[in-house]
């Protein structure tokens, strides 16, 4: 039997490799592509892990195993982040974690060198902390889908959460009941099968729609331009000016607009809304959307010497973020400077009112 399971758990190695090369040398934007090959890399160094016979087979290759094994959440939420372009954590946050991720690979390597108890201690909380960060890469995608104006991913998104949760959260909690002490033979080959199905399950559709999930770097930047060269319907003209009028009448000023309040305020299906802004405007998430003018309007508020003791805060709060913190990544991620930065270049330190 274990013959059996060890056979088709080298089958999976291969085919997460297999996919992982497909990821790595495929179209699309560089972080997107390098994510997934990371993931799938990591999952079959646990598989490989998993295994003690396979460990025994190459002693050499454990320690790098290990650390991509421990790293399976990790790339997990980074692939999550990248395929749905979800923000980044708090950097403080995201350190923590990954210090608590080196300190258990570090454990598991010098396994036969600490206590028993140690270990144990190691492997509990390595699988505590891997269920905290998949649980928050579910609810990244889970929480993001509103905001996401491809059609295709935003159904996508369902199956990744389904598909993710059932399997990761489960055999984590299996792990957490099992303990460090070798799994029973039956959990162990469900492991192994259920791993392959996921992940063919995922890849298959990315891989189909590539260009929507790996998209190039130039599709990302199209922003920069408000309309591409996509010809329009006279239905869709008529949407689109309802639209740009509504923006320039500052509708994106109101706190936490959803692209369901915009549709319904302009009086189009939602539906309709997020293909004209995708396809024509060029914007894969409602977000960017709306940032694109809020950033417009805070660049010449910064600009302006008579606006120059007006907080940053207020300006924020006037172009509808809840709080300081989504403008000022907004706005970096839009100039590469910080709103009061970008204030002092265009007017003087002198006169900025830097708060």
């Amino acid at each position: 039997m274990h013959e059996f399971e060890i056979s088709m758990r080298l089958i999976v190695i291969g085919q997460e490799l297999l996919i992982a090369l497909i990821f790595l040398f495929g179209s699309g934007s560089k972080s997107a592509r390098i994510s997934g090959a990371l993931l799938m890399i990591s999952v079959a160094a646990h598989l490989y892990t998993a295994d003690p016979i396979l460990r025994e087979s190459v002693p050499g290759l454990f320690p790098l195993a290990a650390l991509f094994a421990v790293a399976v959440p990790y790339f997990l939420w980074a692939f999550a982040k990248t395929l749905f372009d979800s923000p980044l954590p708090n950097v403080f946050l995201l350190t923590f974690f990954v210090a608590i991720g080196l300190v258990v690979w570090v454990a598991f390597v010098a396994e036969e060198r600490i206590s028993e108890s140690l270990f144990e201690s190691a492997f509990i909380f390595s699988r505590l902390t891997s269920l905290v960060i998949v649980i928050n890469a579910l609810w990244l995608s889970a929480t993001g889908r509103p905001d996401d104006l491809l059609e295709r991913r935003r159904r996508f998104r369902v199956v990744f959460v389904v598909l993710v949760s059932l399997l990761a959260i489960a055999l984590l909690i299996a792990e957490l009941v099992v303990g460090s002490s070798p799994a029973p033979g039956w959990l162990s080959m469900l492991s192994v099968l259920s791993i392959g199905g996921m992940t063919m399950g995922l890849a298959i559709p990315m891989l189909k729609l590539s260009e929507e999930f790996f998209p190039l770097q130039s599709q990302l930047c199209r922003v920069e331009s408000r309309e591409s060269k996509v010809s329009l319907s006279a239905a869709d003209r008529i949407l689109n000016e309802k639209l740009v009028t509504l923006m320039k009448e500052g509708a994106y000023r109101k706190t936490s607009l959803t692209i369901t309040a915009l549709a319904t305020q302009i009086g189009y299906p939602e539906h309709h809304v997020r293909r004209l802004i995708n396809t024509h405007l060029g914007f894969r998430n409602f977000s960017a959307f709306l940032n694109s003018y809020r950033i417009d309007e805070a660049k010449r508020k910064l600009s302006d010497p008579v606006m120059a003791r007006v907080p940053v805060l207020t300006i924020a709060l006037d172009l509808g973020y809840g709080s300081l913190g989504p403008f000022n990544r907004a706005f970096k991620a839009s100039t590469d400077l910080t709103p009061t930065a970008y204030r002092e270049q265009k007017i003087g330190s002198g006169v900025a009112d830097s708060k």
